[in-house]
């Protein structure tokens, strides 16, 4: 989908004739700027969305110890009794503020024929989805940035999971291989998914179309990353590629890390009371906005991500 048409998809929800009714999306146009924000994300795209109806929630989830089943003998009590394992995992919702303003000079000047303001909502409504992916990648409550620091993201998450350190390595076979085999055995039989910067996947790309070979020539005309043991590999603009060496690992800032899991884990939760509220200033003659969101992330399972740091990208 294109830039066009996820505006033209956001027309409903994103008007200046939403702001009269005191600014709280109704559930359809707050359905579709929800899709806007997804839309506009990569990693929030592939994840498990929660369209929350409060600013808590919780997710249920039941399991097994082990083995539950044992050998039967006619007319002979199995004297055992296996118990599900009932637990849970909260998304408890921060709430972010994007605030912006238009100033009369620009409406009066607009060539949009009238539409500057519509125009102007929906773009800062879009970069609004790419904001949150941000910090759903990159929260982290002991940043030094108050944006990220708002929670935390999957990078800090995924610390309760698999780590791994490829200490400055590019990607490559026996790199990917250290994390493949950190993943315990019970999680391959999901679809699992190598998740890494536009830059390591290129990386690995370039590897095969170097080659002189079918595949090679293939890989190099396609630009398609291909996978490994059967993953595919999803290019994630907002993972940095300037991050300082951590877990032992001591560089500057010219690292990144990666994750390895499946889709479903991801979680992200986004409430849908969403305002969208509109005033004035006539001292200073402009137009006063504030869209008004709720998110949290999570990890379904921790066991089944591995997160791979210190990751090195081409010079």
């Amino acid at each position: 989908m294109n830039a066009a048409e996820l505006l033209e998809k956001a027309t409903d929800p994103l008007t200046t004739t939403d702001l009269a009714s005191g600014g709280l999306l109704n559930a359809v146009q707050a359905d579709r700027f929800i899709d806007l924000v997804v839309d506009r994300s990569v990693m929030t795209k592939q994840a498990r969305i929660i369209r929350m109806s409060g600013p808590q929630v919780e997710i249920d989830k039941i399991n097994t110890s082990g083995r539950v089943t044992v050998a039967k003998s006619e007319g002979v009590d199995p004297g055992t009794r296996q118990v599900p394992v009932f637990t849970s995992v909260t998304l408890d919702t921060v709430t972010l503020m994007t605030p912006f303003e238009i100033t009369d000079e620009s409406l009066e000047d607009s060539i949009n024929n009238g539409r500057l303001e519509d125009d102007v909502i929906r773009v800062m409504a879009s970069q609004t989805g790419e904001d949150l992916e941000e910090l759903g990648i990159q929260g982290d409550t002991g940043s030094a940035d108050a944006y990220l620091a708002l929670l935390d993201g999957w990078r800090i998450l995924a610390e309760n999971g698999q780590v791994v350190t490829w200490d400055g390595g590019r990607v490559s076979r026996a790199n990917l291989m250290t994390a493949l085999l950190a993943m315990p055995d019970k999680w391959h039989r999901k679809p699992l998914k190598w998740y890494f910067n536009p830059q390591v996947t290129i990386d690995w790309t370039q590897s095969f179309a170097d080659r002189e070979t079918a595949m090679g020539d293939s890989t190099a005309t396609s630009g398609v990353a291909p996978p490994f043991h059967g993953y595919p590999f999803v290019p994630v603009p907002l993972i940095p590629t300037d991050v300082i060496g951590t877990w032992g690992y001591e560089a500057g800032p010219v690292l990144s890390y990666g994750f390895l899991t499946f889709p479903d884990n991801i979680l992200y939760g986004i409430q849908r009371a969403i305002n969208m509220e509109k005033d004035r200033d006539i001292y200073r003659g402009v137009n006063e906005y504030a869209l008004t969101t709720r998110l949290d992330v999570e990890f379904e399972e921790d066991d089944a991500v591995v997160l791979i740091l210190n990751v090195g990208r081409p010079s």
